[in-house]
């Protein structure tokens, strides 16, 4: 058996036989054989993952199967479901992650950086996460995205309004925060999806004057 060969038998080799298959292989065996229970999560999340994307190229997200994505993942359906009870479970899960490292990376990256730079790190940013983004934007994620983004309105841009909005009651800031926490989001997600041919950089400055009113 080539190298390639066995490569590609451990893609495919159903996880649960893993801690009896590792008490028998020869030493040199590929190294997923070895690897620890966290691990092997991991590697079977990720394969259901990089499988579901390859679909979603082609079909819409109810339109998969189980075992259609079991089988381009490598990975049987009893594994499968340990993990998710269907495909969506894995988009939603993705979606979750993503919005989670976006909050991640802005709230990290805003410390001692003015507001336009911190936008064309996070336009960036985006658009190095381009390819899952337009996957995740085509499959109705709207609501979750623009609570996100309202939250980082609300930790970072809120108090460049305060002074405009003192006189305001709470409902009046509270739909101004969606104002502009809706009208980011649309602003990304149709550069991503059109595509809209502008770098990280024109669309940060896009933002930033629409922030500030200019």
């Amino acid at each position: 058996m080539s190298h390639n060969q066995q490569t590609d038998f451990s893609i495919s080799f159903d996880v649960r036989q893993l801690d009896v298959f590792c008490r028998t292989v020869p030493k040199n065996f590929p190294e997923v054989f070895w690897m620890k229970d966290d691990q092997r999560v991991a590697l079977t999340k990720r394969l259901l993952q990089e499988g579901l994307l390859r679909l979603l190229e082609k079909k819409d997200i109810d339109s998969i199967h189980v075992s259609e994505l079991c089988a381009e993942s490598g990975i049987n359906r009893a594994t499968f479901y340990r993990h998710y009870n269907e495909p969506r479970d894995i988009l939603r899960n993705m979606r979750q992650n993503m919005i989670r490292d976006v909050q991640t990376f802005a709230r990290k990256d805003r410390m001692g950086k003015n507001l336009q730079i911190w936008l064309e790190d996070l336009c960036q940013y985006l658009y190095d996460h381009a390819e899952l983004l337009r996957i995740l934007f085509k499959t109705r994620t709207d609501d979750e995205f623009v609570e996100s983004i309202q939250a980082l309105y609300n930790e970072q841009f809120d108090p460049l309004h305060y002074k405009a909005l003192e006189n305001q009651d709470d409902d009046s800031r509270k739909l101004m925060a969606y104002c502009y926490a809706g009208g980011f989001y649309y602003i990304l997600r149709q550069w991503i999806l059109e595509p809209i041919h502008k770098t990280p950089q024109e669309v940060a400055d896009i933002m930033f004057r629409f922030l500030i009113g200019k």
